[in-house]
């Protein structure tokens, strides 16, 4: 069995250093602070809610892609400032004793990326890692799109059906079930369980535990 999962909001924890950097930019250029709500819709979705007070929508993205890059320059300063959620590190661990293969894709760069996970000792659990880098160096679109995710089970040679994508946000959730992979919603991150399911999540789990009893159960029926 592949579990894929994705990084921020499901297994480590960004909003502080994203919401803080939101705010920072927010003051810095007399913008009106947006709501939470819309600060975690906009997060690594590609068509974000605008935000009420940012100047032309036209060059909105322009502003928003800018708050990504200085939330990677605080991940890559201080990685700590991007915990790992309760109970994750040892998910892994035991997902890894039972001989499930673990990969991540996610929409985060390279190398803040590899700078959180090393910093957590948690890189060494995962096969493949598909990044914003892979959009660069293989022109793979991404999340819903499920080029990162087709690419990860090629490289791997495991068929859909053996799969479970385990995410966030309901651009993980499109992305599985593009790519034909059993979806899992978290219900922890950056959008809500009825998001997760009205877009097509075939379970939500709230704590990390629920996870492995959640493959455990695919591995029965498959």
């Amino acid at each position: 069995m592949l579990c894929i999962f994705d990084f921020d909001g499901t297994l480590a924890d960004s909003k502080s250093a994203y919401y803080k950097t939101v705010l920072r930019y927010a003051e810095q250029n007399n913008f009106k602070v947006p709501s939470q709500l819309d600060m975690d819709m906009a997060f690594g979705n590609p068509n974000p809610p605008i935000f009420e007070g940012w100047g032309d929508p036209a060059e909105f993205m322009q502003h928003l892609d800018k708050v990504f890059l200085l939330v990677d320059d605080v991940l890559c300063e201080d990685p700590s400032c991007m915990p790992l959620f309760p109970e994750v590190f040892n998910l892994l661990k035991y997902l890894r004793n039972d001989d499930v293969v673990l990969s991540i894709v996610t929409s985060r760069n390279l190398i803040p990326l590899l700078t959180v996970m090393d910093a957590h000792k948690i890189t060494p659990f995962f096969k493949t890692i598909r990044s914003a880098q892979d959009m660069i160096d293989h022109g793979y679109r991404g999340k819903p799109h499920p080029d990162k995710l087709h690419s990860v089970l090629k490289e791997l040679n495991v068929p859909s059906k053996k799969a479970v994508m385990v995410g966030d946000t309901f651009m993980d959730i499109k992305m599985a079930k593009n790519a034909g992979v059993f979806a899992v919603g978290v219900s922890w991150g950056y959008h809500d369980e009825q998001t997760l399911r009205d877009f097509g999540a075939d379970e939500v789990v709230h704590e990390p535990s629920q996870i492995r009893d959640v493959i455990q159960r695919r591995l029965a029926h498959i």
